[in-house]
């Protein structure tokens, strides 16, 4: 019935997170658009879409519940992505990864604005 359209997320400087996700990521950045009030960058990466949402004045209504803990992103063979992260400079939360409930291997970083993002190896 639902298809997820995107994930928004409320960033500090959309430009600068765009340019990590990009170079970091490999997110394409689609489109932005620049209105009185903020700015937003949607960037894509296979079927996900993110869309970075700059405040430039303040909010009017705070947005405090349903707050997202972290995005988390399938991979093939992590230790290759992790060392492909290390070397654009990403630094990880644990020096190794750890078994997940599920019996997944997982581990965590952070993006520009502290953003956690999980690395997820089934």
């Amino acid at each position: 019935m639902f298809d997820l359209a995107h994930i928004a997320m409320v960033v500090r400087d959309a430009e600068r997170s765009a340019q990590f996700y990009n170079q970091a990521l490999d997110f394409a950045i689609r489109k932005q658009s620049v209105t009185p009030t903020f700015k937003a960058v949607f960037l894509k990466a296979g079927t996900l879409v993110i869309e970075l949402l700059e405040y430039l004045q303040p909010e009017t209504q705070p947005r405090s519940k349903g707050v997202i803990d972290h995005l988390a992103f399938r991979v093939k063979d992590l230790p290759a992505v992790m060392a492909q992260l290390e070397a654009k400079g990403v630094n990880f939360e644990t020096a190794q990864p750890r078994k997940a409930f599920d019996g997944s291997k997982i581990i965590f970083f952070h993006g520009p604005d502290g953003e956690r993002i999980e690395l997820v190896e089934f």
